[in-house]
């Protein structure tokens, strides 16, 4: 077993828990300017008028990249702000608190929040934490079968996952500040308490198959581009979800939810990758590092007894 050190705790931590919420404020900044942009020009392409406040999400973008590679060196930082998903999901079940924060911050900060950004971002940390922490512990593989079952269930858990979260915003929060109405709806918080659940699920089988993130990734990825070149083709298909859904899963791609999670992706299977190989490197906790590398050979040389001559005789001469 591998444990990081103090120092690699500490200084992950702080470093999570810094450059994190600046990356889902800079993420919300951006997105606020994309949709609208998106939203008044009624889906036509002018990259143009998006290309500052892009540029502005890809910072947020590389930020989350660099807590994600954290995890080579220790797997606090991630675990810590996955458990800020909690708080996440406290004001998704209760918007009345999401709308005080406004009068204290400004507007375009916590906007993702309104859309679920956060719970898009933290849960997938948090998972990413926990699967390192896990190999770090026990390296072994766990056999093709369970790595092929993997790659198959990583993209439905996420997809399920991303339609609940939706769906819960859309009936939760969203529609409580478009109303005025906050009382507690039981229905849209189970519905993001699951969509956490199974993000949380689908990252998580990453502990069987380092590569089952891939797929995801790519998807999201892809499609973030192609609805940035060719919006009008993609947004047809997006508005055809399921009602509530198809308000929120739009506004979460310009928001840059799908970038973060996709490149996400793709950095934890590289860091896992890394995590493994120097799991498997290191000798387990208690062993000798010299005696590891230099094993005692199987069949020891027997000693003479004491006293006795360690070579034979020799002959008498003729």
């Amino acid at each position: 077993m591998r444990r990081s050190t103090l120092p690699a705790r500490i200084i992950t931590t702080v470093l999570a828990l810094v450059l994190t919420p600046i990356a889902l404020v800079l993420l919300s900044v951006g997105g606020q300017s994309v949709s609208q942009v998106f939203f008044e020009y009624g889906y036509r392409q002018d990259l143009s008028a998006v290309i500052g406040p892009m540029l502005v999400q890809t910072l947020g973008v590389v930020l989350l990249a660099v807590v994600a590679l954290s995890g080579v060196w220790s797997s606090a930082g991630l675990v810590a702000v996955g458990a800020f998903s909690v708080v996440a999901l406290a004001l998704s079940a209760f918007p009345l608190a999401l709308s005080w924060l406004y009068r204290f911050v400004p507007s375009p900060w916590i906007d993702g929040a309104v859309y679920g950004v956060p719970l898009a971002v933290l849960p997938v940390l948090g998972a990413m934490g926990l699967v390192l922490t896990r190999v770090r512990r026990d390296p072994r593989p766990r056999g093709a079968g369970l790595g092929a079952l993997g790659i198959v269930l990583a993209p439905l858990l996420l997809a399920g996952g991303a339609l609940l979260l939706s769906w819960g915003a859309a009936n939760g929060t969203l529609l409580a500040l478009q109303r005025f109405q906050f009382d507690l709806q039981p229905l849209a918080v189970l519905a993001t308490l699951g969509g956490l659940l199974l993000i949380l699920a689908g990252v998580g089988v990453t502990r069987w198959s380092s590569f089952a993130l891939v797929l995801p990734a790519l998807v999201l990825l892809v499609g973030s581009i192609a609805l940035a070149l060719a919006p009008t083709a993609v947004f047809p298909i997006l508005t055809s979800l399921p009602r509530g859904v198809n308000v929120v899963a739009p506004t979460l791609m310009l928001y840059g939810a799908s970038v973060a999670a996709g490149v996400l992706f793709l950095v934890f299977t590289a860091v896992l990758l890394r995590a493994r190989a120097q799991a498997r490197l290191t000798p387990p906790e208690g062993t000798d590092a010299v005696a590891a590398a230099y094993p005692p050979a199987p069949y020891p040389a027997a000693y003479p007894a004491p006293g006795q001559h360690p070579y034979p005789p020799a002959p008498p001469a003729a």
